[in-house]
């Protein structure tokens, strides 16, 4: 693309909310026209942002303590599968998933089984240890087991799954980076990539972490980050075949120190496999992290560049030495990546700059959930463009935009 593309909406951000988004407006008949840089081939070369759904497995679940992400969760759920039979490729791993808590935090997960009709099994430690015999757990908790199409998502397939039914329902991708977004007095807004320029009526900003990168209306909003160190560890066939059954887990502890996620093994074909196997089979641990920075692009960049904290690292391998005792493994490797959060917790998806022209929104602030939520984050963006009655069951305030003072 070097001469002009002019289109009623461009998706800025090839990612998950953006793929999704791009998808739903090219449902609803609209010229829409998604831009993204390519995934990083080798990261400390690469040049301009990166992306943190260069992965292959993220929790999927709708249980939450929290409705609103219940909510989300349970009404992407319909979407991922009509995505997977529209266009082959299919990112969830339905292995189900297992929550570990507190009797007191299990009741509030069980409000969700019980809205959604998930038919979740509630279970001790002891009992959950005996159904899967290559857990360990403390004997104090409880668990929650939600059952298939729960489990994993591939945010890459994911990714893929989405631009390919947002293609075929007429929408245009472009791979470029982006290095401005200038909504001035005039129609129309003007997109400039290193191919060239999209003019647009309107622009829906689905840039995440790097909203802050080159000239964009993003600039400044109210945004923090969680640098994340997560483990990775590569398996061979026997010891996949000994953990069949494995859900992901997500694990909650008086001390949160010991918080964790885990995402069970998944085939990985970008990773390179350790030495003496074509096996590339990865499971994957990681903990929240509490601590959130504001950061610059330029900061960001150096930290995808990194393997990640060693201190987390070590404090991940503690985890899954206790989680999973007798895990046979061919390697280990730490990887980084980024959450964005916002004050809110859930995603600023708004209207950005002048309310009268009304051209510029933004979906941006996955906040540790957007994978499982994708799909339907993705259609309150596009709805919002499309004029569409915001849904009752999520609090508008929660996706209010703000920017720093």
């Amino acid at each position: 693309m070097t001469e002009e593309r002019r289109c009623e909406v461009a998706v800025i951000g090839a990612g998950m909310l953006g793929a999704s988004a791009a998808r739903h407006l090219a449902d609803a008949g609209c010229d829409v026209v998604l831009v993204g840089q390519a995934e990083p081939t080798d990261r400390q070369t690469h040049g301009g942002v990166f992306a943190s759904h260069h992965d292959v497995a993220r929790v999927s679940r709708t249980i939450d303590p929290d409705p609103v992400r219940a909510w989300l969760g349970h009404r992407s759920v319909s979407q991922f599968a009509d995505v997977a039979a529209r266009t082959g490729i299919d990112p969830v791993n339905p292995v189900g998933h297992l929550w570990v808590d507190s009797p007191a935090g299990i009741d509030l997960l069980a409000e969700a089984d019980v809205r959604y009709g998930l038919c979740c099994q509630r279970r001790g430690a002891a009992e959950a240890i005996e159904s899967m015999g290559f857990l360990s757990l403390p004997d104090e908790c409880e668990t929650l087991w939600e059952p298939p199409p729960a489990g994993s998502v591939d945010p890459r397939a994911h990714v893929a799954s989405e631009t390919a039914a947002a293609v075929a329902a007429g929408a245009t991708h472009v791979v470029a980076l982006v290095d401005s977004v200038l909504d001035g007095a005039v129609d129309p807004v003007s997109v400039s990539t290193d191919v060239g320029v999209i003019a647009a009526d309107r622009v829906l900003l689905a840039t995440g972490a790097f909203s802050g990168y080159g000239k964009s209306p993003a600039a400044g909003l109210d945004l923090e980050y969680a640098l994340h160190t997560q483990l990775l560890v590569h398996l061979d066939a026997g010891e996949v075949d000994r953990l069949a059954g494995m859900p992901s887990i997500i694990g909650k502890f008086p001390d949160p120190v010991d918080d964790f996620y885990l995402t069970p093994p998944v085939c990985d074909q970008l990773v390179e496999h350790p030495p003496g196997s074509e096996d590339r089979h990865i499971l994957k641990v990681g903990v929240p992290e509490d601590d959130h920075v504001r950061a610059t692009a330029d900061e960001l960049v150096a930290w995808f560049r990194t393997d990640g904290d060693p201190v987390v690292a070590a404090r991940l391998e503690w985890i899954l030495g206790g989680l999973l005792p007798g895990l046979r493994d061919m390697g280990r490797r730490t990887t980084s990546c980024v959450t964005t959060y916002t004050p809110s917790g859930f995603p600023f998806i708004d209207l950005l700059g002048d309310q009268a022209k009304g051209r510029t929104y933004c979906a941006i602030g996955g906040n540790g959930f957007a994978a499982k939520c994708a799909p339907a984050l993705g259609e309150l963006a596009a709805g919002l463009i499309l004029g569409r009655d915001w849904p009752t069951e999520a609090d508008r305030e929660l996706f209010r935009v703000r920017f720093l003072d």
